[in-house]
């Protein structure tokens, strides 16, 4: 599919390609917003997919004026979602936990590395990959909040990449927002995108394939 590629690493994102949260995200979010006294239609927040929230909620204080710091509204925020999210568990996207485990397989059999890079914070993706059962099938879970630039900076993937110690072009990654995906692709990855149903309105064009559905990905062809 992508000349030259030796698959060494299959990279996932999380919210949205694993797990769907993505619609959860937004509406803790706007409820932050409105507590500010800005009301703002749910499909604004589609634009911060794939960013971490402090990075989303510094665009939102300067767009409009919000005193209290990015860090205070990104914890009101974590707040709301964890408890959303620990009352009715995680729901898993279709065909994500078959394609988990198909690369945890090639994982076994042929030593392919795996990892998880997030723009969620380390406890939410251990909760995500705990809930759903698979923390075992992955060698790295990667948190970008522990980065200081956000999606679609390349830092993240960047950073997987070297803790996997694989070079940057024999890496695959799944990506369903298009900022996770120009993240991606400035790191010199192969990416999959993935039009995911709860992450509309996402330009994917920079991908180097496009699929409907997870199962669509072919392993065997990289």
């Amino acid at each position: 599919m992508n000349g030259g590629i030796i698959l060494k690493a299959f990279i996932y994102d999380m919210d949205g390609v694993i797990a769907d949260t993505e619609p959860v995200h937004m509406q803790a979010e706007q409820h932050v917003m409105k507590k500010m006294g800005v009301e703002l239609e749910l499909a604004y927040f589609q634009r911060y997919q794939g960013m971490t929230d402090v990075m989303i909620f510094e665009d939102l204080r300067k767009q409009f004026c919000i005193k209290p710091s990015a860090e205070k509204l990104a914890k009101a925020k974590a707040y709301l979602f964890n408890k959303i999210l620990h009352e009715t568990h995680v729901t898993p996207i279709a065909g994500s936990l078959e394609l988990i485990r198909a690369t945890n397989e090639l994982r076994q059999s042929h030593g392919l590395k795996t990892a998880i890079a997030s723009s969620s914070s380390d406890d939410f993706i251990a909760f995500v990959v705990d809930d759903l059962g698979i923390r075992d099938h992955f060698d790295l879970l990667m948190s970008g909040t522990n980065l200081p630039e956000s999606k679609p900076n390349p830092a993240i993937y960047l950073q997987t990449a070297a803790y996997l110690r694989v070079d940057p072009r024999d890496c695959v990654v799944v990506e369903d927002a298009a900022n996770g995906a120009r993240a991606a692709k400035a790191a010199g990855m192969t990416c999959i995108g993935f039009n995911s149903p709860h992450s509309p309105n996402q330009d994917l064009s920079i991908c180097d394939m496009v699929v409907d559905r997870l199962e669509e990905i072919d392993l065997s062809a990289f």
